[in-house]
């Protein structure tokens, strides 16, 4: 994945719409039930097919306005709902858009930002930012487990995941502005300070969003989001922290002038 990330602007898009669709049906997999039954078919149409839109609208400049089809697409899978006689029919079309929601949408908001980055050079691609953000969050996760594991004693979040501690997420705060004190000398897109505060969001959101994966696998009573990678977990488990992370720290690009 880094070296995608680093190669080039279209290996990033190949690999993240790899993601996107792995992803999105990992979720539907997880969250179908007796009582809840996604509409997997016409989901993995729109979800990934808005992603490939919006790449193509970043790439070509072309109007904004394109994403407009969504509103289409979504109103098929209420439409949908009517010929499937399930006896949740809404609780199906809110479990559909919430994958799309929780998955595609923050990798949409990753290729705005790789793409849509504006600081004074012509550099069409920054796939340094995405790369810079993705090590944090390892550090931060690596920070949390070494610290969390010697020494972690009071709870940060208890009913839900009962290994988190708040001395494991000092050690992510700590790890995570180290590696943003690095970051800004490998890639220079952005100064200094605006790495140590992405540094921040990302730990918190990143928790935070470990914390709503492990909420999701509880609901379904499940140890791990799925097997496609052995003794760790799924795309979900890989990706949580950045899935919750993304929104803010483009929220905080984009407040900045960046976007």
């Amino acid at each position: 994945m880094s070296a995608a990330i680093l190669y080039s602007g279209w290996s990033f898009v190949a690999v993240f719409f790899l993601i996107s669709l792995l992803g999105l049906l990992e979720f539907y997999k997880l969250i179908r039930s007796e009582h809840t039954s996604p509409q997997v078919v016409p989901g993995m149409i729109a979800g990934p097919g808005l992603f490939l839109l919006f790449t193509w609208i970043l790439l070509s400049e072309a109007s904004m306005e394109l994403m407009l089809v969504a509103i289409p697409l979504v109103a098929m899978i209420f439409i949908r709902e009517l010929y499937l006689n399930h006896p949740h029919p809404f609780l199906n079309i809110a479990v559909t858009l919430t994958g799309m929601i929780y998955f595609t949408l923050p990798l949409m908001l990753m290729l705005k930002i790789a793409f849509g980055f504006t600081p004074d050079d012509e550099v069409h691609y920054h796939g340094g930012i995405i790369m810079g953000c993705i090590l944090i969050l390892w550090a931060s996760d690596t920070g949390a487990y070494m610290l969390g594991s010697q020494i972690g004693k009071n709870k940060l979040f208890e009913r839900i995941s009962p290994n988190k501690s708040w001395e494991g997420f000092a050690g992510a705060v700590l790890s995570s502005l180290l590696a943003a004190w690095v970051v800004s000398i490998w890639f220079p897109d952005l100064p200094l300070q605006d790495w140590m505060v992405i540094a921040i969001l990302i730990v918190v959101a990143g928790t935070l969003g470990d914390l709503v994966e492990s909420m999701l696998k509880r609901s379904v009573n499940v140890k791990d989001s799925g097997v496609l990678f052995p003794g760790h977990g799924g795309i979900l488990d890989r990706f949580d922290g950045l899935l919750i992370s993304m929104p803010f720290v483009f929220f905080y690009l984009w407040v900045r002038g960046y976007l």
